[in-house]
């Protein structure tokens, strides 16, 4: 029923024309003093045996999160899931948990104004943003313009 969709990676969806916009990565968040803050980023040996707090099951993005570091033993905390990042956040900030938050989401201001920090990751698997729509469309020339309209805005904003 879309003519055009903004997507992140892996995510099935099946056979459709994919315009590839940028890599989302993912910093981990901690409640201030926890062990693994760190000056350098830390990679997903790091975090064998960590529980972490994720959306609840089903979201896409709790299964991104699992799939950031796949040789990794990090497990979900299946005592709480959250409903929404802010959520998520906001259970972080609470000292509950630690979790991995995308870029993107952190650009948008979802972080903004907590008591968390962030430390960079290394070796992860990051999501894929896309611009998606179906090959019979009338106008996929126009989502290929949208597409690269996307990529320049992005690199334009991007900090590195």
């Amino acid at each position: 029923r879309l003519d055009v969709i903004l997507i992140a990676l892996p995510y099935e969806t099946g056979e459709i024309e994919i315009a590839p916009l940028f890599e989302d990565d993912y910093q981990l968040a901690t409640a201030p003093g926890h062990r693994l803050i760190s000056d350098r980023p830390i990679g997903g040996p790091d975090l064998d045996d960590e529980t972490l707090l994720l959306l609840e099951r089903g979201h896409c993005l709790q299964r991104h999160a699992l799939s950031a570091f796949p040789e990794s033993h990090a497990t979900q905390d299946d005592t709480f899931a959250a409903t929404s990042l802010p959520t998520l956040v906001a259970m972080v900030e609470e000292g509950l948990g630690i979790t991995l938050l995308p870029q993107l989401a952190i650009d948008a201001g979802v972080t903004r104004n907590t008591d968390i920090e962030l430390t960079p990751l290394f070796g992860t698997k990051p999501r894929q943003v896309v611009l998606a729509w179906r090959k019979s469309s009338a106008r996929s020339e126009d989502f290929r313009l949208l597409a690269d309209l996307l990529r320049v805005e992005r690199a334009r904003l991007d900090p590195a």
